[in-house]
Parts: C-alpha cells; structure tokens; sequence
C-alpha cells in the first residue's frame, strides 16, 4: 500500500523537478539554451524519461505559461477580496503584474512568448490567461458599469500599457535603472486608472 502511494508523489516530484530546471536554465542562459537533452543532463535522467512528462518543449512551455497564469488569477483575486475600491483594486492588480515580472522573468517571458522563450500553442487559447482577463475585465467593468464591447477596448488598453511598459523594463534593464522603470509605471497606471473614472 506505501509503495502504491509513494510512486504517483515521486511521479510529481519528478514533473516538478523538471520543471523548475527548464526555469533555472532559462533564467541563468535565456530560453534559446532550453531542450529537453539539457534538462534530461541536469536532473540526470535520460531525455526519454523527461518526454513520460512532456511530450515536447512547447508542452513543458504551456504548463509552465499556465503556472504564472494561475499565480496571476489568484493574486488577482485576492485584491478584489482584500480592496473594496475599484480604483485602488486595478492600480494594485497593476502592481502585482509588474511585481511577478520582475521577480519572475523566466515565466513572464514564456507566457508572452518574449526574449526566445517561443511557444507554438496560442496563448489567448489558455484557459488559465482567459481567467486572469476575466478578473481585469470585471474590475474595469465596476468603474462604471459600460457595455461588453467597451469594457474589451479598455482591458485592451490597460493590458497594452501594464504590458508594454513591463517589456521595455525588461528590454532596456541594462540601460535604466529598474527603480526608474517601476517609478514611470506606477505613475502611468495611476494615471490610467484615474481617467477610467
């Protein structure tokens, strides 16, 4: 009976191993340097044993695309219970989007397939990303309640400014200070929020 119950815990922490190896390369080489052969090398396992888990790298790319989508949706969710004012909920969802980016590059990178980390799978087809719009959209839509079509032009709006500005960050990183680049985004999505009113 231990047995039994021992091999399906192994199975995930072999999944998991693999997958936190695929980030520590990426992190330390970019995703350009990720196979499954130099996963399979690092955690010492054959690369037949790393395709039991994932039948390709854009396999292993989605689940771990999906992973920072579902970090995302429940930080997400947690300030629309923490926050009652619309204003202060998206200012802060803005926040955490630039705080997950910059902790967690390597992810940010492969859920919107920058800097080499290219996934073939659609990621407006996750269902995980769809999730974490959904929220973004529902807080938008409490400013003032507007039709669907309008509250998908300004989610579009907010995503391309928190968006964009999280990807030149990350571009010019040598060039400005990160502190410099966090000042200009808060302001900007202050800013942004504040003309939703």
């Amino acid at each position: 009976m231990e047995i039994i119950e021992r091999k399906p815990r192994n199975r995930e922490q072999t999944r998991s191993g693999i997958l936190k190896t695929a980030k520590a390369i990426a992190r330390r080489e970019g995703w350009q340097a990720v196979s499954i052969r130099k996963i399979a090398d690092a955690i010492e396992y054959s690369a037949p044993i790393v395709y039991e888990y994932f039948d390709s790298k854009d396999v292993l790319l989605d689940e771990i695309r999906n992973e920072g989508f579902r970090h995302l949706y429940q930080e997400y969710d947690r300030i629309l219970t923490v926050y009652r004012d619309p204003e202060k909920r998206l200012f802060e969802i803005s926040l955490v989007q630039w705080e997950f980016a910059r902790q967690q590059p390597e992810i940010y990178q492969v859920m919107y397939n920058l800097d080499g980390a290219l996934c073939s799978l659609p990621v407006h087809q996750s269902e995980a990303m769809q999730a974490v719009s959904r929220i973004v959209c529902k807080t938008i839509f409490s400013f003032i309640p507007k039709a669907e079509e309008s509250i998908r032009r300004l989610y579009f709006q907010w995503w391309s400014v928190s968006h964009g500005m999280i990807t030149l960050a990350m571009l010019l990183k040598n060039e400005q200070p990160i502190e410099q680049s966090e000042q200009v985004y808060r302001e900007t999505m202050r800013r942004f929020v504040r003309d939703l009113r």
